[in-house]
This record gives C-alpha cells, structure tokens and sequence, in this order.
C-alpha cells in the first residue's frame, strides 16, 4: 500500500509539473501574440493613414478638379480604407484589452450631448438608405464619468451597426434613460432582428450572427467584443434583445451615474 501511495505521488508530482511547464508555455505563446498584434497593427496605421490623407486632398481638389466619374471610385476608396483602419484600431484594441495595458482617461460627461453629436454624425450614412434616426433625451443633463474616447467607440459602433443592418425606409431610435443610480441608453431598430444564438454569441470575439453575415459581408465579428470590455471596464453593462429574425432589436448599456 505504501509502495502504491508513493507511486500516486510520484505520478501525480510528474503530471503536475507537466501541467505548470505547459501552462507557462501558454502563457508565452499568448504574450507573443498580443506582442505581434501590437507591432502589426501599429505597423499598419501609419500607411493606411497615409492613405486616408492623401485621398481626402484629392477629393478636395488640392491636386486639380476630379472627374465625376472618377470621384466616386476614390470615395469607395476612401471608405474602404476607413473600414482598413477601424480594424487595425480594434486589433490594436484587443492586443492592450488581453494585456491588461488598457488605460482609461476619465472625465465628467454629459451622456445626452455625446451621443446627440454622434447620432448627427451618422444622420448622412443613415440618410443614404432612408432610415430616420430620432434621439430621446431627458431635459436634465446626465453625467457620467467616462473615457470618452473609448465610450464613443461603443456608440457608433452600436448606431453604425443599426444602419448598416436596417433596410431602407427603416427607423432607429436611441434613447437615453435616467435610472436610480445609472444611466441607460439603447439603440433600437426596426432591422433584421436577432435569434437567440445570435444574442448568446454576438459578444464573442470574431464572432457574428448568421443573419448579419448574410447581409453584410464587411463585418469583423470584433466590434462589439471591444465594445463590451470598454463598458466593462467603466463597470457598467452591454446586451442585446430581440424578438426574432425580421423583428429588430434592441442594444442596451448601463453605466454608473456620476454624482454632481
């Protein structure tokens, strides 16, 4: 019996110590690639950045009168590259999230006013397709403490989203609610709605919902994953409901009220 015991330690030691070596392999693996994004993605933006500027001068007419029938090809351009470097800044995004080297700028905020200059923003994109966007607000200002830079990633991301997947003539409401000690805003739209899958997996990194993939090809399945650990990280909440496919849906986030 003791001559058994001993072997189960042994055994147990050994595939102990295998488990800490393999753990700590992992663990390197997982550094390198948070390294690698961070350089590649840092390596990326300069160029396409590049690119950004030099388009906007000719659309602009720095270089002489562009040609209607060429000024449309550089406006897809123009986007393209947009959508270029909305991907490398999320990748970027993802590399300092899962490095815990994500820093948070926090200021005092008036949500309403941030996501009204938001929501006009995209009332030209929304316009292209014929959604009308409406803002509901409450008279008094609400304040919360936030990076806004960050924050304001997750609302476009949640009105861009609601464009994009809207038919046209579609409608798309973002209202802001004062509850007891938070501040809640949610992006409603009459699109293509979600399934229950979706709703479990949507947050997921690289991870899309079937009905969204099919009507948009363009998608990352990493905005809303950045989106939810930004909220996460000023301790508030992201979700989403719906009633189902054709029936539209609804984006929620929480976040603490700031005290005046």
């Amino acid at each position: 019996s003791m001559i058994k015991e001993l072997k189960t330690r042994e055994e147990l030691e050994r595939t102990y110590q295998e488990l800490q070596s393999a753990y700590q392999k992992l663990q390197a693996l997982d550094e390198a690639k948070s390294e690698f994004l961070d350089i590649a993605s840092h390596q990326l933006r300069t160029p396409l950045s590049a690119v950004k500027g030099y388009i906007s001068m000719i659309l602009e007419g720095d270089y002489g009168r562009v040609p209607v029938r060429i000024r449309k090809k550089l406006e897809n351009v123009y986007q393209s590259n947009e959508r270029l470097i909305n991907l490398v800044n999320n990748l970027l995004n993802i590399s300092r999230i899962e490095a815990g080297r994500i820093d948070l700028k926090l200021e005092k905020t008036n949500i309403s006013e941030l996501i009204t200059g938001i929501v006009e923003e995209l009332q030209v994109e929304a316009a292209k397709k014929g959604i009308k966007i409406k803002v509901k607000k409450p008279k008094e200002p609400l304040l919360v403490k936030i990076d806004i830079s960050k924050m304001r990633q997750v609302f476009i991301n949640l009105i861009d989203n609601a464009i994009k997947y809207t038919p046209g003539k579609g409608e798309i409401e973002v209202s802001i609610v004062s509850l007891v000690d938070k501040v809640q805003v949610r992006v409603k739209d009459t699109g293509i709605g979600l399934t229950a899958e979706d709703i479990r997996d949507i947050f997921k990194l690289f991870c899309r919902g079937q009905t969204g993939s099919r009507i948009c090809a363009e998608g990352s399945g990493i905005g809303l994953y950045v989106s939810k650990k930004f909220v996460e990280l000023h301790h508030g909440r992201i979700w989403a409901e719906s009633k189902g496919r054709g029936k539209g849906s609804t984006f929620y986030v929480e976040l603490p009220v700031e005290n005046k």
